[in-house]
């Protein structure tokens, strides 16, 4: 078998021999077609465990870890070569799909299935081009093939920062395919810490970085993509503004070379953790007031114009401390802002859950309460219209914290919620809605992982039910505070990690495996050309099969 690239270089396929079993079995004697197929089976199986076991030991096969520095550790436990049955995870049924492999007279398990042709997985890395032809010579004649052509590539880490402290509290991919990182750094400030804002490429290469700050502390906690290409970060000055710590709003171009930059606050501390931009091209902020308000600290939403001039700004809260933590815009031109509340619900703090016209005018508010500590860190409008808010909860799960997940209806009435956690302390700061209607939700967990605290990600169905989870980190600390869904189905973990780095703390990008089904034209009874989908080869392996229906018996 060989691969044909469309640029007229071919290379040799990897040979039956490598691959776990051969595409169509052997041709046996009748007579030794049983004994063969079962000490064979004994085999395989031994030999597939094997690759589990390593494989859940972050031991890779191939070393598709992805360690691409000294800096960068294993971000998943997934390994294409031990996935035979192509379902994204490797599990029991592998082991399965080898214990059938043969059959109880030797029949191929391909044949049985229908399979015409499996290439395996074919590791393409170093191979140009965006399309690849797969020459397999088969003669397929059927017109009812059915074609299953995927590609995998495999995850990895970074980390950015100097000698002193660093970290991200945000992330996101940029239009070009990259990631914008804002948080905080030690290494490269004016003054004790400054905003700092890392660009990288899709492959988590650094292309710029910019810190903003003056001779005090200024720490970025949000970043999007504007409009216009540029950026803008929201966080908290104390080395500008009026009071003890200020909202403070930057604006970049495409660059990061700051426009400019407007602080919002009083005499006394305003913290600002979350930004969007608006329909008029805009900014709202969202944080918490000490300045202003009805008592301690209250819930304050900030709206600006395009260029950080502020047009109006309310507070929300009672006699006691109530916080926002985020801000999303909401598909009819207003916000909803979650964060904890002490002057309303059941508990020491509640889930709580405020939602504004286009004018910040409140319309509704609720609290999803126990008995404990319970804090929302991060809300999105889901695709019915609803909402779900996750964070922390001491009141229910099984441990000292647990993440809490909270799913609403449009009115913000309780739908369903769930935990996830151990024994220890476990909380969620960042969560996405993914592509196929589940949830996937990033923070730290003591109760699992490597070392001291792991960053997790867990991902859920549509109704929270958890359908996997992994951790990253090393034996320090090591922190997830934003998720991403990435371009290619796949997640972006940023935050900050003790384990890894050149200093004492660094900012640190995690970027989860990708599977994808691929497209393909050009099937011929001996060939299929699949598109790699990138110029710059951005799937590292690739995987066909052809079947076609077998007729009932």
């Amino acid at each position: 078998m060989v691969i044909e690239v469309c640029s007229t270089r071919q290379i040799t396929a990897i040979p039956s021999t490598q691959l776990l079993f051969t595409e169509n079995g052997e041709k046996v004697g009748k007579h030794m077609k049983k004994a063969i197929g079962i000490l064979r089976n004994a085999i395989l199986a031994t030999l597939l465990v094997t690759i589990l076991v390593l494989a859940g030991m972050s031991i890779g096969f191939i070393g598709y870890y992805g360690i691409a520095g000294e800096h960068e550790a294993a971000t998943s436990n997934y390994n294409p070569w031990a996935d035979l049955n192509c379902d994204d995870f490797v599990d029991i049924f592998d082991i399965v799909e080898v214990a059938l492999a043969f059959g109880s007279e030797g029949t191929s398990f391909m044949e049985m299935a229908g399979i015409e042709y499996d290439s395996g997985w074919l590791n393409i890395t170093d191979q140009n081009g965006q399309y690849y032809t797969l020459v397999h010579d088969k003669n397929l004649t059927s017109l009812d093939l059915m074609v299953e052509a995927r590609g995998f590539a495999p995850g990895w880490n970074k980390t950015y920062g100097g000698a002193s402290n660093d970290g991200a509290f945000a992330g996101i991919q940029a239009s070009d395919g990259g990631y914008a990182l804002a948080g905080g750094t030690r290494s490269y400030s004016a003054g004790e810490v400054d905003f700092w804002l890392v660009k990288t490429d899709s492959a988590g290469n650094i292309q710029w970085s910019q810190a903003y700050g003056g001779d005090y502390y200024d720490q970025a906690m949000s970043v999007i993509q504007t409009t216009d290409g540029g950026y803008a970060l929201a966080g908290y000055t104390m080395s500008f503004g009026e009071g003890y710590f200020d909202f403070w709003l930057i604006k970049t171009d495409a660059d990061g070379k700051m426009e400019w930059n407007r602080t919002y606050g009083g005499m006394d501390d305003d913290e600002a953790y979350s930004v969007v931009q608006t329909n008029d091209g805009g900014y709202a902020l969202g944080g918490f007031t000490w300045s202003f308000g009805s008592g301690g600290y209250d819930a304050w939403l900030v709206k600006t114009d395009e260029y950080g001039n502020m047009q109006w700004n309310r507070t929300y809260g009672g006699p006691l401390d109530d916080y926002a933590y985020s801000v999303a815009r909401t598909l009819d031109g207003g916000y909803a802002l979650a964060g904890e509340a002490s002057s309303f619900g059941v508990g020491y703090s509640d889930f709580w859950l405020i939602k504004t016209d286009a004018s910040g005018i409140a319309q509704w508010s609720k609290t999803y309460r126990g008995s404990q500590y319970d804090s929302a860190y991060c809300v999105i409008q889901t695709s019915d219209y609803g909402y779900a808010l996750a964070g922390q909860t001491l009141s229910f799960g099984a441990g000292s914290g647990d993440f809490w997940l909270v799913k609403t209806d449009s009115a913000g009435n309780e739908q369903w919620n769930k935990t996830y956690g151990g024994s220890e302390i476990d909380y969620a700061n960042s969560i996405v809605q993914a592509i196929d209607g589940g949830y996937a939700l990033a923070g730290d967990t003591w109760s699992f992982g490597a070392g001291g605290l792991d960053a997790w990600l867990v991902k859920t169905d549509a109704y929270g039910n958890m359908q996997w989870n992994r951790t990253y980190g090393g034996i320090n600390d090591d922190e997830a505070f934003s998720v991403i869904q990435t371009n290619d189905n796949a997640y972006a973990l940023a935050g900050d990690t003790y384990s890894f780095g050149a200093g004492f703390r660094d900012v640190w990008l995690v970027k989860t495996d990708a599977i994808s089904g691929l497209a393909w034209k050009n099937l011929t009874p001996n060939s299929i050309a699949v598109c790699r989908e990138t110029v710059d080869g951005y799937w590292n392996f690739l995987r066909v099969r052809l079947s076609k229906p077998r007729s009932s018996p």
